[in-house]
């Protein structure tokens, strides 16, 4: 018997996908992977096999559940344009699937001493506001290539690189399709004032809108000029450095 990676409970384990099974469904075009790990590309699905059956089929999969609602809504549809529109979620069912993914993806790099190992119960439970962590939408909208449009197919799970380092922050993105995700998390359980400086500097370089995390609804009016081609150009080199080994 080993310990759940969510509960800690000793069971016998279970595979758990790092993307939720039903976004796989809705979109089998994503049939490529690129584990950053192990700087290799993969066809098969990228599963962990360290949760229990209890965590894994009850809390983790009301979480999926979600998400997938909310492709079902608004991830499905590309967005052609950067124009203002509304977005509307439960935040707190949206952060922690959030929170999910990030934590699944991390822990095929880190295993031990994971940073973000201490969200695991609130992934599990909710049921309070997080003031160490902000989320901020943005937008990628299709390239044109010899007339075409190229659209951001992809899902996506990885660091957030704006230029600079943090020693108070660690920053992550989860996209899907045109919806980028950028997640800023404090390395405190509070941001100390101190701490204000530096966060507004990261805040200026991470494009998109703040999700309100005490509304339902969020106006996305903040917009970059990231397009398919230029926000995925970093990972199209690495699948092809991969491709070669």
């Amino acid at each position: 018997m080993k310990k759940c990676s969510y509960c800690g409970k000793e069971s016998k384990l279970t595979k758990e996908h790092i993307w939720p099974k039903c976004i796989i469904k809705r979109a089998p075009e994503l049939n490529m992977k690129y584990l950053e790990s192990q700087k290799k590309v993969f066809s098969r699905e990228l599963v962990i096999s360290d949760v229990c059956s209890d965590c894994n089929n009850t809390k983790l999969s009301y979480l999926d559940a979600y998400i997938c609602q909310l492709y079902d809504r608004y991830f499905k549809f590309f967005k052609d344009k950067r124009e203002t529109f509304e977005f509307e979620c439960n935040y707190d069912l949206l952060l922690r699937s959030l929170l999910k993914i990030t934590y699944n993806s991390s822990r095929t790099i880190v295993k031990s001493n994971n940073f973000f190992q201490k969200y695991k119960d609130y992934i599990l439970e909710g049921g309070r506001t997080r003031e160490d962590i902000i989320v901020k939408l943005d937008i990628v909208i299709p390239a044109i290539i010899d007339g075409n449009k190229v659209y951001p197919k992809s899902a996506r799970c990885g660091t957030l690189d704006i230029g600079i380092t943090s020693e108070n922050f660690i920053m992550r993105t989860v996209a899907i399709n045109s919806y980028y995700f950028s997640i800023l998390f404090s390395k405190e359980e509070q941001i100390p004032d101190t701490f204000l400086p530096e966060l507004n500097n990261i805040l200026q370089r991470i494009p998109g809108s703040i999700i309100n995390p005490y509304d339902s609804i969020t106006v996305i009016k903040h917009f970059s000029n990231e397009n398919t081609i230029s926000v995925h150009e970093g990972l199209i080199n690495k699948i092809s450095e991969a491709k070669k080994r």
